[in-house]
């Protein structure tokens, strides 16, 4: 068994789809609760059981002072860079958006949004399907869901990655301060028109029974402009990655639909879009055989524990036929995430879809970027093309 000090160059922000799984299978084989000195140092677990109870603990492993690794100066995060019950009043501002009921009236939406997209990549052959789906469809979602305007949506994808590339040396305030304009510009517009959506809602939202601040509805709506788009699309990506490189896979869950849902979630678990979070420590901490101290960042790996072999069987396989169940894909706790049945519902009206047109494959080799600022893992790119149809057949 190694100790904590072999991994000491370990740097989360370094990671690439083809080096991700064999770090996190050392680590987690060798030294499940490791130590890194990048980014002013930070320890690692990388055990499901022990990254899903850190991650129901909030009063040992807060997220207080931050979920980023390293977490430079000001810019909380609502309500992700927060604790109960603090956390539990500002969680409930996205919950109200996100209703089971709505999520359900959405569906007519999100499967004229799909059909909409993939018929258009269908009709021009294929393409990169990064830049033709996967970034498109979380952004409408965005515009119909909160109310963004499609000038403002527009221009997201790259001010998040740009932001993510500064936030190992600034403050998270300073690496979003270009998505900030964009929000007050949007809670202006709001406040000065007769629109009725849910960002007009939240200009009046309470917090504990206040009215919420400025820079609070600020903040949450960036939240919501972020997360809103950026795991979705590295989902959506790796969905239909997996889908292009088994032409089998996609026969079966042609004739067999009824997979689908299940096939979604084993691509989340083997996937893992949003690789991990931090958490720093309030008290000294007994955890997967190891102690930390008090005070020291502590890096949730739930794409290592999502490949745990002592929970999940040959855990870099998609398999069908397990249950997937408890995967970590979406986090843990009071701070899973809220948008989750949305996602799900986007991934598995995309599959559907696709399988009801000809095979896809890959027209060449994805191009994998590192994790955006430690937390975040997809594909640049996805060039995809459709197998020809036969004459005679149906697809």
């Amino acid at each position: 068994m190694a100790s904590p000090g072999d991994f000491t160059d370990f740097d989360h922000h370094s990671n690439t789809y083809e080096n991700v799984w064999s770090r996190y299978e050392k680590m987690r084989d060798t030294c499940p609760v490791a130590h890194s000195d990048q980014h002013g140092g930070f320890w690692v677990l990388t055990r499901y059981d022990d990254v899903k109870k850190a991650a129901r603990d909030t009063e040992a492993f807060s997220s207080a002072q931050g979920v980023r690794v390293p977490n430079i100066g000001g810019g909380q995060s609502i309500p992700l860079d927060t604790d109960p019950p603090v956390h539990t009043e500002y969680r409930r501002l996205f919950t109200q958006a996100l209703t089971p009921d709505r999520v359900r009236e959405l569906r007519p939406f999100l499967r004229g949004c799909v059909d909409e997209l993939v018929d258009a990549f269908f009709a021009q052959g294929g393409g990169d399907a990064i830049a033709d789906i996967a970034v498109l469809l979380p952004l409408r979602v965005l515009t119909e869901v909160i109310g963004f305007s499609e000038q403002t949506v527009a221009q997201l994808p790259a001010l998040t990655t740009a932001s993510w590339t500064k936030i190992a040396t600034m403050s998270l305030h300073e690496a979003r301060a270009e998505i900030r304009n964009l929000v007050e510009a949007e809670i202006e517009r709001h406040r000065s028109g007769d629109v009725v959506d849910e960002l007009s809602r939240l200009l009046d939202a309470e917090v504990d029974g206040r009215p919420i601040e400025h820079d609070e509805l600020v903040r949450v709506l960036q939240s919501f402009a972020t997360a809103g788009h950026e795991t979705t699309t590295n989902a959506l990506g790796g969905v239909i990655h997996t889908l292009a490189a088994d032409p089998a896979l996609q026969d079966l869950l042609r004739a067999e639909p009824e997979l689908i849902p299940g096939f979604v979630e084993e691509c989340l678990r083997v996937r893992s879009p949003a690789q991990q979070l931090g958490r720093v420590t309030t008290c000294e901490v007994e955890i997967g055989g190891r102690t930390i101290p008090e005070g020291e960042r502590v890096l949730l790996s739930f794409a290592a524990a999502n490949h745990d072999s002592s929970r999940f069987a040959e855990p870099d396989r998609v398999d069908l036929g397990r249950s997937a169940r408890g995967h970590l894909a979406f986090g843990w706790g009071v701070h899973q995430c809220v948008g989750a049945a949305l996602a799900r519902q986007e991934l598995v009206l995309l599959v559907e879809k696709l399988c009801a047109l000809p095979r896809i494959g890959l027209a060449a080799t994805p191009e994998s970027g590192t994790t955006q600022g430690g937390i975040h893992l997809g594909l640049r790119t996805l060039p995809i093309e459709f197998e020809p149809v036969s004459a005679g057949t149906d697809r």
